[in-house]
């Protein structure tokens, strides 16, 4: 069965999405440069390299995003969506190196406390760098919705986590202000780079599922199923397997049907379960196969135990 090709121009959203990230995390890094400068603050140095960390990982993600549009060619049949999985793993890792900085220098200031000034800019600054994030995070929520892109929800967590981050680095610069001891700045930094390990771990996992073919979940799957089963012409079904490329799910099984039906009929019956899943999932390859009714068994069943 063919993948019919459904409005490109929706995952070409995700394309938009990565221009309004880099647009953002650039202002944020200057934002929040001149207010490190200015502060000293380990809190808004635990914020700024995460914007820096962000930028390097909105032009890797755009780039990946760009790469997974194009279309498949004769060495990949599949497409090029993989990239987004690779791209995905990569800023994990980044992330974990940056948590570990973070953690280095917040141990650092607890050895050296540094005064902390300038606190009025640096509250003003973090409410407005809240703005632009959270203003992303719309417009990525907005995209994902249209184009189910890895990198972009990847992009999205990062961004949410930085609505954290810096509210908590308010509160933080809000305390040391009222006299709060400047021990406070430091370990809010740690919290920020054990916080930055739950991320790594959301990404990271979501990054090798897609690379390893992991199923989709239960109840995409169990969807998948019932659709198939709801056509008159379909006696069974078996052998599903699901697995995410990019913006793409590729879905294959086999469908059961009356033994006597006529080559042409029964290649119209898998059409019709092909089209009435291509309304569901516009982004799916699927591909089906027809086997007479009660003949379940093939050199494809190779999961042991596995047969549905």
């Amino acid at each position: 069965m063919h993948n019919i090709d459904k409005d490109l121009h929706q995952p070409r959203a995700a394309l938009w999405a990565g221009v309004a990230s880099l647009v953002t995390v650039t202002l944020l890094i200057i934002a929040k440069a001149a207010t490190f400068w200015f502060t000293g603050a380990a809190s808004i140095l635990a914020s700024l390299m995460d914007s820096v960390l962000d930028a390097s990982v909105s032009v890797m993600m755009f780039m990946a995003i760009r790469y997974s549009l194009k279309p498949a060619d004769k060495d990949h049949r599949h497409g090029h969506g993989k990239i987004e999985g690779l791209a995905a793993l990569f800023q994990a890792i980044l992330i974990a190196a940056a948590g570990l900085l973070l953690l280095w220098e917040a141990g650092h200031r607890f050895a050296n406390p540094h005064e902390v000034t300038g606190h009025g800019v640096a509250v003003i600054v973090m409410v407005l760098t809240i703005l632009a994030s959270f203003m992303l995070v719309m417009i990525q929520n907005y995209t994902l919705k249209r184009a189910p892109s890895l990198a972009v929800e990847a992009d999205k967590a990062h961004y949410g986590n930085d609505i954290i981050v810096n509210g908590g680095v308010i509160v933080t610069i809000i305390a040391l202000y009222f006299g709060a001891p400047a021990w406070v700045d430091p370990l809010f930094a740690i919290g920020v780079a054990l916080y930055l390990g739950l991320t790594v771990w959301h990404i990271g996992s979501r990054a090798i599922d897609m690379l390893l073919d992991r199923e989709l979940p239960d109840v995409v799957r169990k969807e998948i199923k019932a659709k198939v089963n709801a056509h008159q012409g379909v006696l069974g079904m078996h052998d599903l397997r699901t697995s995410q490329s990019g913006m793409k799910i590729l879905i294959s099984f086999d469908i059961e049907v009356d033994q006597d039906l006529s080559l042409l009929v029964a290649h119209n019956i898998a059409r019709d379960v092909e089209m009435e899943l291509l309304e569901r999932f516009p982004h799916a390859e699927i591909m089906i196969h027809v086997d007479p009714h009660g003949d379940t068994e093939d050199s494809r069943h190779t999961v042991a135990g596995v047969h549905h």
